[in-house]
């Protein structure tokens, strides 16, 4: 259920995908995923399809709220509002496909907000954050660095990665979907 205690306010969900196939094992991953999170306003949104800018480190956030480039205005209210966010990626290159690098390298608006201008929180609402991580090969090292990588960005983000599901051997169609592991991955989100 994602609903809150205080008032039965309805809990928002951010899916974000950094995969830039339409139909593969991200896509597949996140129609298993949605079901379980119903009762919630889901927001969806596909990277690739974004494209978003990289940082360009102009310093404009040191001293204004947001960032000097609005493509992402949008993308960060609706960050802002969320209660979960799950991050559907597969590993590029042993890290982060470009577009969702470039995500995380656009956090810096939060990370001048809190150690630039003193604002604490940067982000209000706090968080739940989970990883679903996708490899052609045995990447699990990968993964884990990945999640440390988003578990160190969201300590000033208000929010904790609490879950992670790990799919190798995509490359080889080896692959298969645990739902023991899925489940476990929902609970760890709602706890």
């Amino acid at each position: 259920m994602c609903y809150n205690f205080i008032g039965d306010e309805m809990k928002n969900l951010m899916i974000i995908n950094s995969s830039p196939r339409k139909e593969g094992v991200c896509a597949q991953l996140i129609t298993q995923v949605k079901p379980y999170f119903a009762e919630c306003s889901i927001k969806q949104y596909n990277l690739y399809d974004l494209s978003p800018a990289p940082c360009t480190a102009c310093g404009f956030c040191e001293l204004h709220e947001g960032c000097s480039n609005k493509d992402l205005d949008i993308f960060f209210e609706d960050f802002e509002d969320a209660d979960y966010i799950i991050f559907f990626t597969p590993i590029y290159n042993n890290f982060f496909p470009a577009p969702l690098k470039a995500v995380i390298d656009r956090f810096q608006r939060y990370y001048s907000a809190r150690f630039c201008r003193g604002k604490k929180p940067p982000v209000e609402k706090p968080k739940r954050v989970g990883m679903v991580i996708a490899s052609g090969s045995n990447a699990r090292q990968c993964a884990d660095y990945m999640t440390s990588t988003l578990k160190q960005s969201f300590t000033v983000l208000n929010g904790e990665i609490c879950a992670r599901y790990y799919i190798p051997g995509t490359d080889t169609g080896k692959y298969t979907f645990n739902i023991i592991e899925l489940e476990k991955f929902i609970h760890q989100m709602k706890k």
